[in-house]
C-alpha cells in the first residue's frame, strides 16, 4: 500500500514538486547538494551535488514518460547538462560534472537509443557521457527512505492520506499536517543519531506527499506555510536530539528552498494584473483586503530576501508600484496582530526602493489602529498574533452576525506594541510617538 501511494504520488508529479525528495535522497546517500533550482539559466543542471569522492554531479528533472519526440524537444536543455561547465563558489576550478537525467516515468527504446548515440559522439569528445534514473529507480530511492515511518495506526494513517487527497484549493489543515510531520520525526532521549538523520530526510518526503494538492493546483500561500512548517519541525527534532549543524542543516535547507520558491511564485502571481481582485462571486470587502495584504507582504519579503542574496528581484519596480497602490488606496487591513510582520515588511522593502519617508506612513497606519482599536474600551479588541487572517475574520463575522462577545471581553493588551514603538522611536519619529503616547 504504502508503494502505492508514492507510484501514485509520483506519477502525478512534475519535476518542481519531486525535485526536493530527489535532492534529499541525494544527502540520504551521503552527497552534499550545493544548490536546487528549476529555472531557464541554470543551463539545464536542476540539481548540483559533490559526492563522497569528490566528484561533481549535475541533474535535469523531468517528468512523465520520455519518448524520442519529447527528447528531441528538450535537447538543447540536454546539450546544455552535459556539455556546459558546472558553476558554484563552493566549486572551484574546472572540473568534469557526470551529468543525469532524471524522469519521473520511462524512456522508450528509441529514446535510449538515441541517448547511446549522443554518449559516443560526447565520450569522443572532453564530455562525460549521460547518465539516466528512471521512474522506477526513483520509487526504490523514494520507498527505502520512507520505510519504517509510514503510520502505523488508523488515525495518523487517515490524516495522511486525507492529506494526499485534499482539495488542494482549499486552506492547508495546519494542526493534521503539523501532527503528520511531528510523528514522522518523533525521536526519544536513546534514539541513535543515524536513525534521527532518517527521520529527517523522511520528513521532506512526507512533506511533498502530503503537500502535492496544494502544488498541483498551484495554491502558492499553503505551500509557504507548509514548507515553513515541515523546516520548523526538522530544526526543532535536531535540537531536541542534539545533533551537530552540518547533519541536519541539508535537511532543514532543502525545506526552507520549497517554502522560497513558493513565496516567489506567490509574489509573481500577486504582480499579475487583477490578481488582488475579488472572485466572480460576491465577496466580504475584510476577506479580499486580507488577501491584499498577505500578498503585499509576500511581494515584499521576496524583494528583501532577493537582496539579502546579493541578487535584486527583476520585478522590483512592479512591485514598488503594487505596494503603493495598495496602500494608497486603502488596501491594507490590520485584521489582527498576525497582520503586523507583513506591515513591518512593506516598510523594510519600500527602505530599500524609495528615498522619503512613505515606508513610515505604512509603519504609522500599523501602529496607530493598533493603538486606537485596543486602547478604546468600546471597541472590539484586535485578535492576537495566534489568530491568522482567517480565524480573525471569522470572529469578526461572528460578533457581527451572531454576538459573538469573545473579542469584546478581550483585555486591553498588545503583543507588538512595543516592537513598533522601538521602531518609530529609532527612526527618529519621537513627535508622532507623543501624540500617540496618551493612548499607548
Amino acid at each position: 500500500m504504502n508503494e502505492r501511494l508514492i507510484e501514485d504520488w509520483l506519477a502525478k508529479a512534475n519535476e518542481r514538486l519531486y525535485q526536493t525528495p530527489f535532492a534529499q535522497s541525494l544527502i540520504a546517500e551521503g552527497m552534499e547538494v550545493l544548490r536546487v533550482a528549476h529555472s531557464p539559466h541554470e543551463h539545464g543542471k536542476d540539481i548540483i551535488a559533490v559526492d563522497k569522492q569528490g566528484k561533481v554531479q549535475a541533474y535535469q528533472l523531468k517528468d512523465g514518460d520520455l519518448d524520442l519526440k519529447n527528447f528531441e524537444k528538450d535537447l538543447g536543455q540536454i546539450i546544455a547538462l552535459v556539455e556546459t561547465q558546472v558553476e558554484h563558489p563552493a566549486i572551484s576550478g574546472q572540473p568534469r560534472h557526470q551529468p543525469w537525467l532524471v524522469v519521473s516515468g520511462q524512456i522508450s527504446v528509441p529514446a535510449e537509443d538515441r541517448i547511446r548515440v549522443h554518449n559516443i559522439r560526447w565520450s569522443k569528445r572532453p564530455y562525460t557521457p549521460l547518465k539516466v534514473i528512471t521512474g522506477r529507480q526513483l520509487l526504490v530511492r523514494f520507498a527505502t527512505m520512507s520505510a519504517n515511518f509510514w503510520p502505523q495506526i488508523p488515525e495518523d494513517s487517515n490524516r495522511l492520506f486525507n492529506r494526499y487527497l485534499a482539495n488542494g484549493k482549499n486552506k492547508l489543515d495546519r494542526d493534521n499536517f503539523v501532527k503528520l510531520i511531528a510523528e514522522v520525526t518523533s525521536v526519544e532521549a536513546k534514539t541513535k543519531r543515524v536513525e534521527v538523520e532518517r527521520r529527517l530526510s523522511a520528513a521532506n518526503l512526507f512533506a511533498s506527499y502530503a503537500l502535492s494538492p496544494f502544488h498541483n493546483s498551484k495554491n502558492n500561500w499553503e505551500l509557504v506555510q507548509g514548507w515553513t512548517i515541515a523546516a520548523a519541525q526538522i530544526a526543532w527534532t535536531a535540537d531536541q536530539a542534539n545533533l551537530p549543524l552540518q547533519t541536519w542543516q541539508p535537511s532543514f535547507r532543502l525545506a526552507t528552498n520549497a517554502a522560497l520558491r513558493a513565496l516567489a511564485d506567490l509574489a509573481w502571481e500577486a504582480l499579475q494584473p487583477d490578481a488582488l481582485r475579488p472572485g466572480t462571486f460576491c465577496e466580504l470587502d475584510e476577506l479580499t483586503r486580507s488577501r491584499c495584504t498577505v500578498c503585499a507582504g509576500a511581494i515584499a519579503a521576496q524583494i528583501l530576501i532577493s537582496r539579502q542574496h546579493g541578487n535584486p528581484w527583476e520585478h522590483e519596480s512592479n512591485a514598488k508600484d503594487c505596494i503603493e497602490k495598495l496602500f494608497t488606496g486603502g488596501r491594507l487591513f490590520l485584521w489582527g496582530e498576525s497582520a503586523v510582520p507583513s506591515f513591518v515588511a512593506l516598510v523594510w522593502a519600500l527602505d530599500q526602493l524609495r528615498g522619503d519617508h512613505f515606508a513610515d506612513r505604512i509603519l504609522f497606519s500599523a501602529l496607530s489602529g493598533l493603538v486606537h482599536q485596543n486602547s478604546n474600551h468600546s471597541l472590539p479588541k484586535i485578535p492576537s498574533p495566534y489568530d491568522s487572517a482567517d480565524d480573525a475574520n471569522s470572529k469578526w463575522l461572528k460578533r457581527l452576525f451572531e454576538k459573538e462577545t469573545a473579542l469584546d471581553l478581550q483585555a486591553t493588551a498588545s503583543y507588538s506594541l512595543e516592537a513598533l514603538v522601538t521602531l518609530v522611536a529609532r527612526r527618529l519619529w519621537r513627535n508622532t510617538l507623543a501624540s500617540l503616547w496618551s493612548p499607548i
